[in-house]
């Protein structure tokens, strides 16, 4: 049961961490992170919406 629980708290943290490097890099470089959300949105919707035309009767 305490491996369950250290192991938890461990995951905890490392998101805690992830998310203050993440805020740290908006607050520092707005604009390169601003440019960077900005690439993988456009890439990621590129892959998943496909290219499909409709034609109205």
């Amino acid at each position: 049961m305490e491996f369950n629980v250290d192991r938890l708290w461990w995951t905890i943290g490392i998101i805690l961490l992830g998310a203050i490097l993440v805020g740290g890099a908006k607050v520092a470089f707005p604009e390169v992170f601003d440019s960077v959300v900005a690439y993988m949105k456009k890439e990621m919707l590129g892959v998943s919406l496909p290219n499909i035309t409709i034609t109205l009767k």
